[in-house]
């Protein structure tokens, strides 16, 4: 429904008539902003009674809008008698979804005194909508709401059409109030206290259940119960009889969780061996609903779905990728005792092993385990788990990638700076723990150098402490680099950083041609507002300034605060 406009009345009046004999859509917003309440009453019975299909979809197009438009009171009083004694079950439904949206109760927190205690108690109670009165003193016309009591009353009325229904016709009253169900949506009953204030939809539902109670004021919960304990406890039992296909589809049709669940619940309490009967193909639309709940519903009923043992697994890879955790933990279980790991292939099972939801993750790796790694293919397929998003899957899989590795002949120094530079600092360091100890790797000088490219920290700390010895198979510049980024880093690393301050000091003393650029990285350190990385920048700078006495001039130059040989600067 587009937004009603504000026009003059008069502008309106003519607008709304030549709408309607035109059969214009605009015609609905025209009426919605009308506040003439008796020219809105006196186009009731002429609308309501016109036959043609624009009428009656702009009538329940006015009525789901709410019923509660200023100056609308004669129009929808006017329009549901006339539905009323129609006996119109479907523009009743709708005035039952509008009038329980009228009624809107607060939850507030209010103090009590307690006189068996003797003292004062705060205690939530439902508080009544203070925007409107509670009734009118006597007949009033003018005002533009209807009042409190009325609200109720109109709610009750509703009710009590279908009620009265019920009583001759239990199948009439089924169907009726089922298409009523599927109107309710979900930003009506997005609080606890607006399905309270729902009274035909509680009603029709849970009429029976002993969570509720019901006074002249509205419903509320029973003292002792709460909301969670309600179970299907439907007014006229007779109507939900033997009607498994009505209210299957009211699972897929509700547009409120509120009617979806309690079809569910129903349908688990009544209709178990209907669903036990089902098979995969009716599943389908539970499984691909938008709603949580739903997905969840489908995937308990397919662990005994009527030939789930002949999906294909392109059908069991097109349901592990919905997006619900609940559903494809049932999913997960039903695959592992239905499909055998030999019918997907190596990659097949890391795709499922690289999903971000651990039931879809383990049964992807554990089956991924299964399978014989050889090859160069195979190995790249099994490097693909270090993506992994679940993280106890990928600390695992970690695990598993460095023993394949290992135990392959058809590893490759590529292969293990493939899991180094991996995202995840779980699979770096078991990447990490392979170069150290596989004879093939701790020795290769391109995968040394390849280090210095890393952009991790625990890679560069790891490259830092064994850069004594390895010294040689990197190049003045990624030395360089390294150092930098170490001393560089703001947020951590002040053990990192003693030690490449110590390596630097070492190497401006070996040679004294890169002096230069490194002097740079002393003055940061010494200007660090960190005390212990001040300390161990001065030592560094006296250690290499007495080992090489030729340095200080330049130390002078680029360190001019330094005090230290302020005598033998130029």
């Amino acid at each position: 429904m587009s937004k009603a406009r504000t026009k003059p009345t008069t502008s309106s009046n003519l607008l709304v008539d030549e709408y309607f004999e035109a059969g214009d859509d605009r015609f609905v917003d025209e009426v919605l902003s009308l506040q003439a309440g008796k020219k809105l009453k006196s186009m009731a019975e002429r609308w309501y009674r016109d036959s043609r299909p624009f009428a009656r979809r702009a009538l329940l197009l006015y009525i789901d809008d709410g019923c509660d438009k200023p100056h609308h009171r004669p129009l929808v009083k006017a329009l549901y008698k006339l539905a009323e004694k129609a006996h119109d079950d479907e523009a009743i439904a709708h005035f039952m979804v509008a009038f329980d949206r009228m009624v809107q109760r607060r939850l507030v927190e209010v103090e009590r005194y307690d006189w068996s205690k003797r003292q004062t108690i705060k205690k939530k109670v439902l508080e009544g909508d203070k925007r409107y009165p509670r009734r009118y003193g006597r007949r009033n016309e003018s005002s533009p709401h209807f009042s409190k009591a009325t609200r109720r009353y109109l709610q009750r009325r509703a009710l009590r059409y279908f009620r009265d229904i019920g009583r001759k016709d239990p199948i009439r009253y089924g169907v009726a109030v089922r298409k009523a169900l599927v109107l309710y949506r979900d930003d009506c009953l997005d609080k606890p206290e607006r399905l309270l204030d729902s009274w035909g939809l509680v009603h029709v539902c849970y009429y029976g259940s002993p969570v509720l109670k019901r006074d002249p004021y509205g419903i509320r919960v029973a003292s002792g119960y709460s909301l969670g304990e309600l179970e299907p406890a439907p007014l006229h039992p007779r109507a939900w009889q033997n009607v498994f296909e009505s209210v299957f589809q009211l699972v897929t049709t509700a547009k409120s969780r509120t009617v979806r669940v309690f079809a569910m619940n129903l349908l688990r309490d009544t209709y178990k061996q209907d669903l036990d009967r089902l098979n995969v193909a009716r599943l389908r639309p539970l499984l691909a609903s938008p709603h949580e709940e739903v997905q969840t519903f489908g995937s308990e009923l397919l662990r005994t779905a009527e030939g789930i043992a002949t999906l294909s697994i392109a059908d069991w890879l097109d349901l592990l990728s919905i997006d619900n955790q609940a559903a494809l933990f049932f999913l997960c279980e039903a695959i592992r005792k239905h499909v055998a790991p030999s019918r997907l292939t190596l990659d097949q099972c890391v795709d499922l092993a690289v999903s971000p939801v651990s039931p879809v993750a383990e049964l992807g790796f554990d089956w991924a385990k299964s399978k014989k790694i050889e090859g160069k293919l195979a190995l790249a397929s099994v490097l693909r788990l270090a993506l992994a998003r679940a993280p106890r899957v990928r600390e695992a899989a970690a695990k598993w990638i460095a023993s394949v590795l290992e135990a392959s002949k058809d590893a490759r120094m590529e292969h293990v700076r493939d899991i180094i530079d991996a995202r995840y600092e779980d699979v770096r360091r078991e990447g990490m723990a392979l170069f150290e100890r596989d004879v093939r790797f701790k020795d290769d000088p391109t995968l040394w150098a390849s280090l210095a490219e890393n952009p991790y920290d625990d890679v560069r700390f790891f490259l830092l402490k064994h850069l004594a010895e390895r010294e040689k198979a990197l190049g003045q510049t990624a030395l360089q680099r390294i150092w930098a980024s170490t001393i560089l880093a703001v947020h951590r690393g002040a053990k990192h950083k003693r030690t490449a301050l110590a390596q630097i000091s070492a190497r401006i003393v070996e040679h004294p041609a890169e002096a230069e650029p490194l002097l740079a990285l002393f003055s940061y350190a010494l200007r660090s507002v960190r005390p212990p990385e001040r300390r161990a920048a001065l030592a560094a700078v006296s250690r290499a300034a007495f080992r090489a006495p030729a340095l200080r001039s330049a130390m002078g130059r680029k360190i001019p605060e330094l005090s230290l040989f302020a005598e033998e600067a130029p």
